[in-house]
């Protein structure tokens, strides 16, 4: 668990939303970044904030979502910045959290954020989630995600063959191999042949 140094207790009256009550309490906030990620969150025995600030390796994901069940929190919103919450959104959400992707231009929208830094940061998204100000951005489930990606790397596939069919040309006359002296279409067929071939032999 994160020691002392780690965690950092929150006046109650610190940073209040004013004219905004809270929906939602047993939310949390999360900052991600390269190495660490910072979470802000309500106390054990809820009169208060924590910060705490985790690593970004399995286990400490892990040892993050122990942390958040804990404090018996129920859902947690993020930003949506560069890669690095697919690794956090996929841990937490099978450790049973529901997990909030947000569009970091919402958050720019909405006035009165402090000086950013990484503890304030996760900290009023935190705030900004409790009031139920932020809206998650549409994520499938989990075997949508994974077919997606399995027809976007085919596509990529698909469109580089022409260019890796070339290359293999090109190959072929620095080597001197005249397999296309009587046509030229006869050298495009007899490549697009032996790609075909070690396409379905790598296949099976």
């Amino acid at each position: 668990m994160p020691g002392r140094d780690d965690i950092e207790t929150c006046e109650n009256n610190r940073r209040q939303l004013q004219g905004l009550p809270v929906i939602r309490r047993n939310v949390a906030g999360i900052d991600l970044g390269s190495e660490r990620h910072w979470v802000c969150a309500s106390t054990l025995d809820g009169s208060g904030r924590e910060i705490a600030h985790f690593g970004a390796t399995t286990p400490e994901l892990i040892r993050l979502a122990e942390w958040l069940k804990e404090r018996h929190v129920e859902s947690v919103a993020m930003e949506s910045t560069g890669v690095y919450w697919i690794a956090p959104h996929a841990v937490l959400e099978g450790q049973g959290l529901q997990v909030l992707l947000v569009d970091t231009r919402q958050l720019a929208r909405v006035p009165g954020r402090d000086k950013k830094t990484d503890p304030t940061d996760c900290e009023w998204i935190q705030r900004l989630h409790s009031c139920g100000l932020l809206r998650g951005s549409f994520r499938p489930e989990e075997a949508i995600c994974l077919l997606r990606t399995l027809v976007r790397d085919k596509a990529n596939l698909v469109a580089e063959s022409g260019d890796w069919l070339r290359r293999m040309q090109k190959s072929l006359d620095q080597m001197n191999v005249r397999v296309h002296r009587e046509a030229l279409v006869k050298k495009v067929v007899f490549v697009a042949e032996v790609l075909l071939f070690s396409g379905q032999k790598f296949s099976f």
